[in-house]
């Protein structure tokens, strides 16, 4: 009798698959974006990491794109949408930081101005300006940007502003007629050269081919420096 309980439950007995689950491993593009969104923070203290919630959100969408084309290669689609998440969030706040930095400091009478109304419309030449920039024609205006690398680090009364450092200091042709403002110091100022970006405000001029004084496109002649 015992025999035959034992018998009729192992009969009851659900049978167990040996056939093993194909492995799948971690998409690396999701690990990045999560890498990428975990590490957005850095952008709210410097700006070249602003790059950092652009590329997780990237790195994100690609992972889910080739997790669902690869169903049984790959995993890690919650992974890629934490860091599409970490990315995004983080990325609005440090760009909404950075704008509300740009806008605070300038200073009162000042109409505030970025380098994107400096820029030629599409089709046009490169030395073209825009309507956005002839309209600033006698405006006092005040824009951000970094001193072109010169011979002279001190005692400097005109410079040329950009709005990065990414270009080949020797290099100077490279960089569009458009992203350099030649700024002339006004009232016996002088300043120092200095890696760290500028605030320069003053009245704005654009270049005219018959100008007695040839140089670049635009002018700010700058009676506040930041």
């Amino acid at each position: 009798m015992a025999t035959a309980i034992s018998e009729h439950r192992t009969d009851l007995m659900p049978e167990v698959s040996t056939t093993a689950l194909p492995y799948r491993h971690v998409s690396t593009l999701a690990v990045g974006s999560l890498v990428c969104g975990a590490l957005s923070w850095l952008g709210a203290y410097f700006e070249w990491f602003l790059l950092l919630p652009l590329l997780g959100i990237g790195l994100g969408l690609a992972a889910l794109t080739r997790i669902d084309r690869f169903p049984d290669e790959l995993t890690g689609v919650a992974v890629a949408k934490v860091g599409i998440g970490l990315s995004a969030m983080l990325g609005l706040v440090c760009f909404g930081w950075h704008g509300y930095l740009y806008f605070a400091d300038a200073p009162p009478g000042y109409y505030v101005i970025t380098y994107d109304v400096l820029k030629p419309l599409p089709g046009a030449a490169a030395d073209d300006p825009p309507p956005s920039a002839r309209e600033l024609e006698g405006k006092r205006v005040f824009v951000k940007g970094y001193m072109y690398p010169g011979r002279q680090t001190l005692g400097i009364e005109r410079f040329t502003l950009v709005p990065s450092l990414t270009h080949c200091q020797f290099c100077m042709p490279q960089i569009k007629p458009t992203e350099m403002v030649d700024v002339k110091l006004v009232h016996g100022m002088k300043t120092r050269f200095t890696n760290r970006r500028r605030g320069v405000g003053g009245i704005f001029h654009i270049r005219s081919p018959d100008d007695k004084e040839p140089g670049l496109l635009y002018q700010i002649q700058a009676d506040y420096l930041q």
